[in-house]
């Protein structure tokens, strides 16, 4: 009988999923505020993206609107979010700027949790996102540090680490690292370390709009029960792991009140004064206040400083997010993180004296002042085999026997000519190398962003096996190519072709 059930549940159309979700729902609103809820999941969402600062500008999305064919509208909670009507022109998804890391295609309501934080711009610190994949949040994160401030990023599902590694490589990211171990164990491994912590929870999903990445299907009180308890876990580690005075923000995409205010409320009061509520309020331009009261339950009056994102109140997907503040040491168990030498697995810091002969080599070959970037984002050179990378100095400092995915980013891989830098290095860096640069005209930027090598392209500045930064006419960096006798080689990876 169960499994039919389940069966049924299963065969519901996506208008009578909505339909049952919106019924739960109403008790919730005003008569008059709920006709507005119905009116506006009708409706279809706009895309919408958010631009990156390590690599682009909002000037330069501006013209990209202009060139693409877009009406770009901007989101009032987020600088560098736009929502973008793009069915008269490209779709924002297919552009050379998005597969090259210049936006993120992002849910407008999902651009609000890192902007709740307060940073530091000269000390940014230490960020950790305890259920970071597939990365979107997290280049949030980079953005608002301005990349100089470190960020763990973890996911508890292996299967989840790799599309996460390749977001933060697209975002041009250098100041992360990568874990995959269960977020509720790092508030003990690590109490009182970080500055501010992520937790953008595991939920049902229940924003009332259907998108790729959050399709609408039905939801059980008992798949809904264990959630709430595992995302209670979540927040109380985060909370763990941050200073007194950092700040931690609970996040969900669902409205269900057991997953958002239900949760918070909880761990409050299990915690006490040890944790109190900021009023993000004045982050939106219109009042947006969490529940106070689900039916029989009541709450802390404080939940009324959280927001709720109803798709009416500002056309978005449902969301939850509020901000929490240590206001001092919470008594929980510690443990002992697990331990893995950096040198077993091969990666060795650069000493002295091989750094230095790195930083000439890359003046001589690009005019790159490599060792400015390693100052300004606290990098060191680590070296594994034929390759080079840059770790945050954090890593080293602080989490070096951590058993980690990925760090920083590759920055070079060795060759008879010298140093080849990475894809991801020029992606990001390229415009501040000053040698061995090539401009191309749209017809052979467009040919090469299609993976296509260029046939009997004169290039008689640079000798044969010299690898050269490419550009389009606009300035944008379009990857890395390799001087042949009758050819420019195509060296763009192929998950961007």
């Amino acid at each position: 009988m169960k499994r039919k059930n389940k069966n049924k549940r299963a065969e519901l159309s996506p208008t009578e999923t909505l339909q049952a979700s919106l019924q739960f729902f109403q008790p919730l609103l005003s008569a008059e505020e709920f006709a507005l809820l119905v009116a506006e999941v009708q409706r279809p969402l706009l895309p919408a993206i958010r631009y990156n600062p390590l690599k682009a500008k909002a000037a330069a999305i501006e013209e990209l609107g202009l060139r693409y064919g877009w009406q770009l509208y901007p989101i009032p909670f987020c600088d560098q979010g736009f929502r973008v009507d793009d069915s008269q022109g490209t779709p924002v998804s297919q552009t050379a700027e998005h597969h090259l890391g210049q936006y993120y295609i992002q849910e407008a309501a999902s651009m609000l949790p890192a902007e709740l934080f307060s940073v530091d711009p000269v000390n940014p610190g230490l960020t950790l996102d305890l259920a970071a994949s597939p990365g979107g949040k997290t280049t949030h994160l980079v953005s608002r540090t301005l990349d100089e401030g470190f960020i763990l990023a973890n996911d508890s599902s292996q299967g989840r680490i790799p599309a996460l590694r390749i977001v933060l490589q697209k975002w041009g990211a250098v100041n992360t690292a990568i874990s995959q171990f269960p977020g509720e164990k790092l508030g003990a491994w690590f109490p009182e370390v970080f500055d501010r912590a992520l937790i953008d929870a595991p939920c049902s999903m229940q924003g009332l709009r259907t998108a790729e990445s959050h399709s609408s299907r039905p939801v059980t009180e008992k798949e809904s029960a264990s959630l709430s308890r595992r995302q209670g876990s979540l927040l109380i580690s985060a909370l763990q792991a941050v200073k007194v005075g950092g700040q931690v923000v609970y996040s969900t995409c669902t409205l269900l009140p057991d997953e958002d205010e239900g949760v918070v409320d909880a761990v409050l009061r299990r915690l006490g004064s040890s944790v109190r509520l900021v009023d993000v309020q004045p982050s939106l331009p219109q009042p947006a206040p969490g529940l106070t009261r689900n039916g029989d339950r009541e709450y802390t009056a404080e939940l009324s400083r959280s927001l709720r994102l109803w798709p009416h109140r500002l056309g978005t997907a449902g969301f939850f997010a509020c901000l929490l503040e240590k206001t001092s040491s919470i008594d929980l168990p510690t443990q002992t993180p697990p331990s893995r030498p950096l040198d077993r697995t091969g990666f060795l810091v650069c000493m002295r004296a091989e750094e230095r002969d790195i930083l000439a080599s890359f003046i001589a070959d690009f005019g790159f002042d490599l060792e400015a970037i390693l100052q300004k984002y606290h990098l060191r050179l680590v070296k594994r085999f034929e390759k080079l990378f840059v770790f945050p100095a954090a890593v080293l400092e602080q989490f070096a026997t951590l058993p980690l995915e990925s760090a920083g980013m590759t920055l070079a891989e060795s060759s008879p000519e010298g140093w080849i830098p990475s894809h991801e290095w020029v992606s990001r860096f390229g415009d501040a190398f000053t040698q061995k640069k090539l401009a191309l005209d749209d017809a052979r930027s467009q040919s090469w962003l299609r993976g296509e090598d260029l046939l009997d392209f004169p290039v008689t500045d640079f000798p044969k096996g010299s690898v050269l930064v490419l550009t389009n006419p606009r300035g944008l960096v379009i990857g890395r190519a390799r001087v042949s006798r009758d050819r420019l080689k195509n060296l763009l990876p192929r998950r961007l072709i």
